[in-house]
Order: structure tokens, then C-alpha cells, then sequence
């Protein structure tokens, strides 16, 4: 095989192997980045911690109401027990009962709105809980595709890898050479290709004399434009 050709092989192969590399590192990233589930896992969280203010808020609601009609009942003993007959006493006894129930009344409505809030809380936090849930089987699916397609990235840059040192054993050192610093100095383009008699790199026209040398296997032919090495195969 010409040095040309062997040089045209290695970029492909070394492309190749670079936009392997590339994609690892892509997985690696991704493997990484649980922030999209940290959010949500967040959210849930949010949402238990208010389901659990909502049901705190509501037992205390419930033991407002208890403690208050304690309150009443007490009143109601002293006032119908009988023990109480002066009838400023009484008067008094009846005030403070008519006290105590309409704080029953605007306790109660305290109850009945904590009772509803705690049901929003409850159906927020479930909702959440789902959506967690959903978000942790998406998460797991992800990486098990990942590592699926990391386990078969590494293989093929491992064949990369020996057919590169095949066509590395196959090289003279100066081509070789020439070849590294036109990778480092041209973007990565080495070995050009003729397509309709021009350098596809750059676009520079070639004389038919210099197409031919390029499909010559004796020596290296360069791009008169952009000094890339010309693949006339």
C-alpha cells in the first residue's frame, strides 16, 4: 500500500477514534449530571414538607376545637349545675358562654380550611411523588443505555487502536511527521482528497499533471494551495 493511502487510512482512523473519544467523554458528562433528577427529587421534597406543615396545621386546628369545647363544657356545668345562683354570676356565666362559642364557630372554619389545605398538600405531594418516581426509572434507563453504548465504544476504539499501529508499522517517520503537524496546522485534515479536479479541503483546482502525481505510489504529493498531502485513490 502507498504511503499516501496508509496516510489517508491513519485519518480516517484517527478521526474516527476522536469522535469516539469525543462521544466517551459525552457519556462520562451525562453519567455525571443528575441535576435534572436532584430537581425533581427537590420538588418532592418541597412538596412532603408542606403536606407535612399542612397536617401539623391541622392537628393543632383539631386540638383548638377539642381544648375549646373543654372550655364550653366547663362554662355549661357551672351554669346548669346549679351550684351558681346569683343572677349576676349567671349573667356573667351566659356572656362568657356565647364568647366561647363563637370562638367555637371561627375555630371550626379554621379546622374546615386546614382540612382542605392538608387534601391540596396530600394530592401535591403524590403528584410529586410520581413525578420522582418517573424521573428515577427515566434516570436509570439513561444509564443503562449509556453504559451499554460506552461498553461498545470502548471495543471499537480498541480496533481502532490495533489497526492504527498497523498502519503506523506501515509508515516512513518523515511522512509520518508531516502528517502530525498538518493534523495539528490544518484543522485536523492531513490527507485531502481530489474531487472533481480540486482539493477538497480548500477548493483549489488541480492541474492534471498534479492529480496524476498524487495517484503516483513513489512519493507524497502536497496541495500547491493549502499544503495539504493529496489522496488521488
Amino acid at each position: 500500500m502507498s504511503q499516501t493511502l496508509s496516510l489517508y487510512r491513519l485519518q480516517q482512523t484517527d478521526t474516527t477514534m476522536e469522535r469516539i473519544l469525543a462521544r466517551l467523554e459525552e457519556i462520562e458528562a451525562a453519567q455525571r449530571d443528575d441535576a435534572p433528577l436532584r430537581a425533581v427529587q427537590a420538588q418532592a421534597e418541597e412538596r412532603e414538607k408542606e403536606r407535612l406543615q399542612a397536617e401539623r396545621a391541622l392537628r393543632q386546628a383539631e386540638q383548638a376545637v377539642t381544648d375549646q369545647r373543654i372550655k364550653i363544657e366547663q362554662v355549661e356545668s357551672s351554669l346548669y349545675g346549679g351550684k351558681v345562683r346569683n343572677p349576676k354570676e349567671l349573667q356573667d356565666l351566659q356572656n362568657d358562654l356565647a364568647a366561647l362559642q363563637r370562638q367555637l364557630s371561627a375555630l371550626e372554619n379554621r379546622q374546615l380550611e386546614a382540612m382542605i389545605a392538608l387534601e391540596a398538600a396530600e394530592e401535591h405531594s403524590h403528584t410529586a411523588q410520581q413525578a420522582l418516581q418517573a424521573a428515577q426509572r427515566e434516570r436509570q434507563t439513561l444509564l443503562e443505555s449509556l453504559l451499554e453504548e460506552q461498553g461498545r465504544l470502548q471495543k471499537e476504539y480498541e480496533k481502532y487502536q490495533a489497526e492504527r499501529q498497523a498502519i503506523l508499522a506501515s509508515l516512513k517517520a518523515e511522512n509520518l511527521a508531516l502528517y502530525q503537524q498538518l493534523r495539528q496546522t490544518r484543522g485536523g485534515v492531513a490527507v485531502a482528497t481530489i474531487t472533481e479536479s480540486a482539493c477538497s479541503a480548500c477548493g483549489a483546482a488541480l492541474p492534471p499533471a498534479l492529480q496524476q502525481a498524487a495517484r503516483s505510489a513513489a512519493q507524497l504529493t502536497r496541495c500547491p494551495s493549502c499544503g495539504r498531502i493529496l489522496c488521488g485513490y
